[in-house]
Order: structure tokens, then C-alpha cells, then sequence
């Protein structure tokens, strides 16, 4: 008899403008890697290119799944170029993307979607490992920090992988 939970490798991914955050994660729901891949512009400007950098992710753990955090049309116009990019290489490796609508996280952090510092905070408590890479809470006047593009790319794994378990019918991107 098969496992039900064989061990399937996913990567999460949530997209900014100049960068994307990233979870693997393993079976269901082990952590195994995480970050954040950066692309400044300028004087400090990344030479390589995050279609290149996705591709050395899908190759190091050859996932069966990429999960990506889907925006509305108003914040996808900054996220579309890095989207297009990191959807490209994924078609390109023949791994399928599943969007994670802010629904389905909604659902999967009912108790916590007050705001996305108590969605990480929540994450930080089911993997215990992302716990010190948890940003202080920010005040009002002051930027985001880059690593909570980590934790919400981890709530997008988690969400998905809730989903999983409930309903395998989830829109998925070819």
C-alpha cells in the first residue's frame, strides 16, 4: 500500500517586484529550505537574473509543485515581469504552479488574518525554524522588512498544502 503523504517536494514562492521569497517544503509540511532571492538595481544591482535563479532552485530539489501567492490585478502590475519569469522557468521544468487566492489563505489562517504579522507569527509557531527570522512588528512609517516575503511564502505552502488535505481541486497554471 502506498503512503498517502509520499514524500512530495513543493516550492512556495511569493513574488515582489525586485525579488521573491521562497519555502520548500517536503511531505507534509517539513521545512527544508527557505529565503529570500533578491534584484536590486543600481550601483549594488544583481547580475543574475531571477529566471536563472528559480531554475537553480527547481533544480537542486526538483519539486513536483510550485505554489505561488496570487495578486489582484493592482499589485500584479509591479509583480508581473518577476511572475512571468519565475512561471516561464516552472513550465519550462514541466512543474505545475498552483495560484493560492488570498481566500484560500484567509481560510487556512482564520484566526490569524488580522494582519500579515499575526499570519507570520502564526507561521513561525507550526515551523519553528523560520521563528528567528521573524521581523519585528513594524510601525506604521516604516517599510516592510524583506524576510516576511519568506513567511508569506511559507503561509502559501501551508495554505496549500491545508487544501491538499480538504480539496485537490485548486486552479492550476500550465
Amino acid at each position: 500500500m502506498q503512503n498517502r503523504y509520499r514524500q512530495k517536494t513543493i516550492i512556495a514562492i511569493d513574488v515582489r517586484a525586485a525579488s521573491f521569497g521562497f519555502a520548500v517544503f517536503e511531505g507534509h509540511g517539513r521545512l527544508l529550505d527557505w529565503g529570500v532571492k533578491s534584484f536590486r538595481r543600481g550601483v549594488n544591482a544583481v547580475k543574475i537574473p531571477a529566471s536563472r535563479k528559480m531554475a537553480t532552485l527547481l533544480e537542486e530539489f526538483s519539486p513536483r509543485t510550485l505554489v505561488v501567492r496570487n495578486y489582484n490585478r493592482r499589485d500584479a502590475k509591479k509583480r508581473t515581469a518577476m511572475l512571468a519569469a519565475i512561471l516561464a522557468v516552472g513550465k519550462k521544468h514541466r512543474i505545475p504552479a498552483h495560484l493560492i487566492s488570498k481566500g484560500v489563505l484567509t481560510k487556512a489562517f482564520a484566526l490569524n488574518e488580522q494582519n500579515k504579522y499575526a499570519v507570520a507569527s502564526a507561521v513561525a509557531q507550526q515551523l519553528p525554524e523560520l521563528a528567528p527570522k521573524l521581523p519585528r512588528k513594524r510601525k506604521i512609517w516604516e517599510g516592510e522588512d524583506y524576510r516576511i516575503s519568506i513567511f508569506d511564502a511559507a503561509a502559501a505552502g501551508i495554505a496549500y498544502l491545508k487544501k491538499q488535505n480538504q480539496e485537490p481541486q485548486i486552479k492550476v497554471v500550465h
